[in-house]
């Protein structure tokens, strides 16, 4: 441990000028060199070379007890030669070494002549007895030929025991990602109890995370792919900046011969099964889809030039094409009402004609337009222009009155270079550039439609249909130089970028074009010319009319980083240390209703007090009167920067044969975002103001975190040749999770005010056509006395951390089988949430009398406040069975047994939420909404041992031809339910918020009394006491079970040896077995208890053929 210390402080120092992890993807070779006595040999030369490439990668002299260190190799084949005086020399060919491996592999020499040569098949063992770290590599092999739908790599993360999430897996109601462009649903994992932005994914050994929601920037091409390693527990001290799970893609490389593929797959409705809850004989919406592409490597030959041996080249391109018709149903105006005659619908009362009646409830009444119908002479002018956007009714309902097919588009390109060259024998290099570019369009509600006063047709939708384009170039880099300094010294050195953009703009705008509402007739319309485009029209029963709310968002993320690793061998320790610094930059422009916003209601057009039904929202929509106007006018773009810096050392000591130990220690600093032109406003809980730019450091106020250190030990103990025991503690740190939040200081006073009008049904406001007021400048005045809701961060904000330990054991069987048992915890602590600093006590009258912060500032709303002090448990039991390819069989079965506990939601699903009651945030203490008790997967594939080469011979060409080279994989998912939270519609807390219902007693049925229509007993709550929160806990409930089938066939044409046609047939949910969702669980509520939904998909072919030379 001296040596630890000493050598951290030497880090420390060598790497200050560094401001998380050497996460370098390569892999180490150990071993011990012996006679046939099994006595060391000292000094035996150990040659290893790269059969792909004929790359000698070291050479170095066994220590005096015969062992040997060789580390930092790229993943790849090799050969081992050892040569020492009185022995034969011994080759070892086909020796696979994986991604962040530790292999073994002893080597038992003859005696004899040195010129005299011993050739054998080297197999490293498959027990991992240097290391304590948990996961499992999935190789090429597995990720190129197991059924993918939509080829998503990440999908296959989850094989991995302790990890779910991908896919279908979660789904229901914690499945994030509600625009049409989001990523998350497909690269979302939740891995031994850790939240889903708690991950690292890393490309080629650097970062591949967008910091802002913790996505993955560049999805990796399948074809790309050498293989992929997923860590979920204990992995050490050289890699950081999370405490869930690393998965490092490792991209392929040439070799010294020509390899390549052609690839083409295809999707289509009319392969897919209907929807469980679709009724039979529906019509499916048309949907297509196609994804192509090719890749090639081999050496560089170019005039003069020949890189056999020496320089290499890999290539690759992926198109992506999906065009999907989704149906929607909506309520449109009839052709009646688009000419002002209400008269089939309730009666409609003019406004102007309120007065004082003092036998009215209200003390005021009004006057029936004639006839039902509002005289044109009436409308307002931008409402009226707008009755042309409402397409007509397809039928002649009054509700749900108006079938539409929308098309949604998706279009991706990606490509990747990569060139590797050895300079020298001890220097290499590497260098890869990827690419993807990505465009959505997401549909309008209704299609393009003449509208008076504005130059063009264009589509409308309510406010949340995010209609418009999205362009999304996101490209990733990285350079790595490795020296080998002298056999025992050798240094690695890497620079790693990516960006990634999205621009998401609204159907209709234009740069620097026409202000759309402004030409309707509606002054001011639009705070930003990034805007552009008409308003939001929201009208209750009616399907709203308008653009987008939430549109446009501009976002650049660029991440620079530079990690520096040295590993040194001296006797038995392995050492190892070095840094990384990452460099974040983020700059954002989106707003939130920025465009402006109506809200029209029945209450200007009824008969105030009367107690019948009467008024009608498009009534107000025509005479101009909206209850509610809204503007957010936010006009700057945020300008975020960060940093994320580690420094570790490492041991990896080899105390005798059977034991090995895994010290480290790291130490990592997550900087709180900064704003370049201090352009936030936090919320200052001590002064009960809003903290402006004279008030407050470009950091909003939140204090560094110097104090993140991470001790790392494991332990592995090698229990005869076949049985290693394996066990560690340690500490891992995540990023803030106060990104997002910290984003949100911008807007709110005094640089993103919001103007809000709110109307009462018998004060009626200016017309839309009176428009929105100017946009005011930034006044600093008004951070003084803010009222309404604001956003905060807590000074105090730190970074989340877990404490994470296992003990296990492995064992291996014949037929290369490992089976792998352990028992796996991870307690989570300073996770981020958000809750309502100023939540009012619940009680009867005015709210906001009954808020904390009112006797200071009495026009204080809601305040969102991001604060660091959730906790979380997991506990698992978890088993693996992995049989590597022999008898033309492959397989992985992965079971888990757990319970996650925690007292927050997830960080950007349906999860996600404040407290019941702040004060009482142990009563949210409960299940992890991501909490599945048991979990399976089977993964395999299998050659049928029918054809030229197989355990049944077929000599003929033509037998073989047709019934020779078939091959099925497939990968089996079973686990239980996720949780849920009964929430009550009736609970009345005066305004403190919504409550959950109280326990009458045990509300789960038993399995055989369980129905879609009944899952669970709705009879077993009550109405909380008025004013009081429901004693019901969070997620206390399961819903329904999942299990899922894909398969795939396929039939290899082999040409020659090294040319071959793959035809592929894969089918995804191969017994169309029904995913149900998670159950309505509002008492109160219509539906409460009932199954209506389905996640994942139903029965799906796809066909596809890949050529391969």
């Amino acid at each position: 441990m001296l040596l630890v210390s000493r050598l951290f402080l030497v880090s420390a120092l060598a790497f200050a000028a560094l401001p998380v992890s050497a996460q370098v993807a390569t892999a180490e070779l150990v071993g011990l060199v012996t006679d046939q006595s099994g006595a060391g040999i000292p000094q035996a030369k150990v040659t290893v070379t790269n059969t792909a490439t004929n790359v000698l990668a070291r050479e170095v002299a066994t220590l005096p007890d015969g062992s040997y260190v060789i580390t930092l190799l790229q993943p790849g084949t090799y050969v081992i030669s050892v040569e020492a005086s009185g022995f034969r020399k011994l080759v070892q060919s086909g020796l696979e070494l994986q991604t962040n491996q530790r292999a073994k592999v002893d080597l038992a020499m003859q005696v004899g002549q040195v010129s005299d040569t011993v050739e054998v098949t080297a197999v490293a063992t498959q027990l991992e007895s240097q290391s304590s770290s948990l996961g499992a590599v999935v190789s090429q092999q597995y990720v190129s030929e197991l059924p993918l739908n939509g080829r998503n790599f990440v999908q296959l993360a989850i094989l991995s025991p302790g990890v779910n999430g991908a896919g279908f897996s979660v789904g229901g109601t914690i499945q994030s990602g509600a625009r049409p462009d989001d990523r998350r649903p497909g690269t979302e994992i939740f891995s031994n109890g850790n939240r889903e932005g708690s991950n690292n994914f890393l490309y080629d050994g650097t970062d591949n995370n967008e910091r802002l929601i913790q996505l993955i920037v560049l999805r990796p091409a399948i074809e790309s792919i050498r293989e992929f390693k997923v860590q979920t527990n204990m992995f050490s001290a050289d890699l950081g900046r999370n405490s869930g799970a690393v998965v490092d893609v490792v991209t392929k490389s040439g070799t010294n011969e020509l390899h390549g593929s052609l690839f083409e797959y295809h999707r289509n409705s009319a392969m897919d099964a209907r929807n469980f809850f679709s009724p039979k004989g529906t019509t499916f919406p048309p949907f297509r889809f196609n994804q192509y592409g090719f890749s090639l490597g081999g050496p560089v030959v170019l005039p003069k030039y020949n890189g056999r041996n020496k320089t290499f080249f890999f290539v690759d391109f992926e198109g992506y094409r999906r065009n999907q018709i989704q149906s929607s149903v909506r309520t449109v105006a009839t052709p009646k009402i688009r000419t002002g005659d209400f008269s089939d619908e309730q009666a409609i009362f003019d406004p102007l004609t309120q007065r004082a009646d003092t036998t009215s409830a209200t003390g005021v009444r009004r006057t029936q337009f004639p006839g039902n119908i509002i005289p044109r002479s009436r409308w307002d002018l931008p409402t009226s222009r707008l009755l042309t956007a409402f397409p007509l009714p397809t039928n002649t309902g009054r509700v749900n009155n108006y079938l539409a097919n929308l098309s949604l588009t998706q279009n991706w390109d990606q490509g990747d270079v990569r060139v590797d060259h050895q300079i020298t024998p001890n220097d290499n290099i590497f260098a890869r550039w990827s690419i993807q570019h990505t465009t959505t369009t997401a549909p309008h509600t209704f299609p393009l439609a003449t509208i008076d006063g504005l130059p063009k047709p264009v589509g409308t939708g309510n406010e949340d249909s995010f209609a418009g384009p999205a362009f999304n170039p996101v490209q990733h880099a990285v350079v790595s130089y490795t020296k080998v300094i002298t056999p025992a010294l050798v240094n690695d050195f890497r620079v790693g970028f990516n960006r990634f953009v999205l621009d998401y703009t609204s159907d209709g705008f234009l740069p620097g074009g026409p202000n759309l509402g402004n030409l309707l007739g509606i002054p001011n319309s639009n705070a930003h010319p990034l805007h552009g485009v008409l308003p939001i029209f929201n009208l209750g029963t009616y399907t709203g009319v308008g653009h987008s709310r939430s549109l446009p968002i501009f976002r650049r993320s660029n991440t620079f980083q530079y990690i520096d690793n040295v590993s040194w061998v001296r006797g038995s320790h392995t050492l190892k240390f070095g840094g990384d610094l990452r460099r974040r930059q983020i700059t954002e422009y989106q707003t939130n209703r920025g465009n402006g916003r109506f809200n029209f209601g029945r209450g200007f057009t009824t008969e105030i007090g009367s107690g019948a039904a009467t008024g009608n929202e498009l009534a107000s929509f025509l005479l101009g009167y909206a209850s509610l106007v809204e503007q957010d006018f936010t006009l700057a773009w945020v300008g975020a920067r960060g940093i994320e810096s580690g420094l570790y050392v490492a041991d990896d000591w080899r105390v005798n044969r059977k034991l090995t130990l895994n010290i480290g220690m790291r130490w990592d600093y997550y900087s709180p975002f900064s704003e370049v032109a201090n352009r936030w406003a936090n919320f200052d809980s001590d002064t009960v103001k809003v903290a402006g730019r004279d008030g407050v450091d470009s950091r909003a106020g939140v204090s560094r975190d110097f104090r993140n250190w991470a001790p790392r030990f494991g332990f592995a103990y090698q229990m005869g040749q076949r049985t290693v025991v394996r066990g560690g503690f340690g500490l891992f740190y995540n990023p803030n999770g106060n990104g997002g939040a910290l984003l949100r200081l911008q807007r709110h006073v005094p640089f993103g005010p919001i103007y809000n009008q709110t109307n009462p049904d018998t004060t009626l406001g200016t017309r839309v056509s009176a428009g929105f007021p100017a946009a005011p400048s930034v006044n600093f005045d008004s951070v003084k006395n803010p009222s309404g809701g604001v956003v905060g961060v807590f000074p105090g904000y730190r970074s989340s951390y877990a404490q994470q330990f296992n003990l296990g054991i492995q064992h291996e069987l014949p037929e290369q089988i490992v089976v792998k048992l352990a028992l796996v915890g991870n307690l989570g602590r300073r996770l981020g949430t958000t809750i309502d600093l100023n939540q009012p006590l619940p009680g009867a009258g005015a709210v906001n009398p009954r808020r904390a912060f009112f006797a200071a500032r009495p026009g204080l709303a809601g305040i969102s406040y991001a604060v660091s002090d959730g906790l979380s448990a997991y506990y698992s039991g978890q088993l693996s069975v992995e049989k590597r390819m022999s008898r033309g069989l492959q397989f992985m079965l992965g079971y888990t047994l757990a319970h996650g506990i925690d007292d927050v939601g997830t960080e950007f699903g349906g999860g996600t939420g404040t407290p019941q009651d702040i004060r009482n945030r142990r009563a949210d203490r409960g299940n992890s909404s991501f909490d599945i008790r048991h979990r399976m997967t089977v993964s395999f594939l299998y050659d049928l041992p029918i054809g030229k080469g197989r355990a049944i011979n077929l000599s003929s060409r033509a037998a073989d031809l047709l019934i020779g080279g078939w091959q099925t994989n497939g990968i089996l998912t079973i686990q239980s339910g996720l949780p849920f939270t009964v929430g009550h519609a009736g609970a009345n807390t005066g305004g403190a918020g919504g409550s959950r219902p109280d326990y009458l007693r045990g509300a789960t049925l038993p399995s055989d009394q369980r129905s879609l229509s009944r899952w669970f007993d709705t009879t077993a709550f009550n109405t909380p006491a008025i004013y009081t929160f429901g004693n019901v806990g969070r997620n206390t409930l399961y819903g329904p079970g999942r299990w899922n089938y894909d398969s795939s066939l396929f039939k290899n044409f082999n040409f020659s040896e090294k040319m071959r046609f793959e035809f592929r047939a894969e089918i995804f949910n191969l017994f169309n077995h029904p995913q149900f969702g998670q159950p309505a669980a509002t008492i109160g509520a219509g539906g409460v208890g009932t199954i209506t939904s389905t996640v994942g998909n139903p029965r799906q072919i796809q066909l596809g053929g890949r050529f391969i030379f």
